[in-house]
């Protein structure tokens, strides 16, 4: 799916519905990707079967947001880029690393995944893991070298468990930080606004 043909689904309408099948599944971060930066966020998602999804896009109706789709849509008449440059000319560079727009969407579909889940799955999931360890190491207990191992290795999935907070609290903040400041370089790189289309051709 091209650029072109994403861009279409979002005209300004209240909701964008888009059904991939097969390859086009894996541009369903390009698509987030357009939908940010026309103005709209990702509603649900419907996995119907491994290679067809439903994508429920609404439009975003702050002022902020409104404000950048106005600034994309007006880029596109005057025939540039989809994504803004990362230096608009102009204007200074932006220091530091630049955040990419796929990149961004990365990050902001982990901060909801943590937001929405938490690290208590991955929690449980490592504390049962230990306690089976350790029943099987009573199973096994005669096997005093295989009771070791089982020993040791409910010792390890124990630590994992304490220590999972930390790290999903870690990778959570390391997105948010992403997803902060690709906002902050988006709103460096607004710069004058774009010149008008040119006029049509006399026929």
């Amino acid at each position: 799916m091209k650029h072109e043909q994403i861009v279409a689904f979002f005209d300004g309408r209240g909701t964008a519905e888009i059904t991939l099948r097969g390859a086009e599944v894996a541009q369903s971060n390009t698509i987030a990707a357009v939908a940010h930066e026309l103005g709209y966020r990702l509603l649900e998602t419907d996995i119907v079967t491994r290679s067809q999804w439903r994508l429920t896009y609404l439009r975003d109706d702050s002022p902020d947001v409104r404000r950048r789709a106005q600034h994309t849509r007006a880029r596109l008449r005057a025939g540039g880029p989809l994504f803004p440059p990362s230096v608009p000319a102009g204007m200074p560079p932006v220091p530091g690393r630049q955040i990419a727009p796929m990149e961004a969407v990365s990050a902001r579909q982990n901060v909801k995944a943590y937001e929405t889940h938490g690290s208590r799955g991955l929690v449980v999931i490592a504390g049962l893991l230990s306690a089976a360890f350790l029943v099987l190491a009573w199973v096994a207990r005669e096997a005093i070298g295989g009771a070791v191992a089982l020993l040791a290795a409910a010792a390890l999935s124990a630590a994992v468990a304490v220590l999972i907070p930390r790290w999903m609290r870690n990778w959570y903040e390391r997105n948010r930080g992403r997803v902060a400041r690709f906002d902050w370089q988006r709103s460096r790189q607004g710069g004058p606004p774009p010149p008008p289309a040119p006029p049509r051709p006399v026929e």
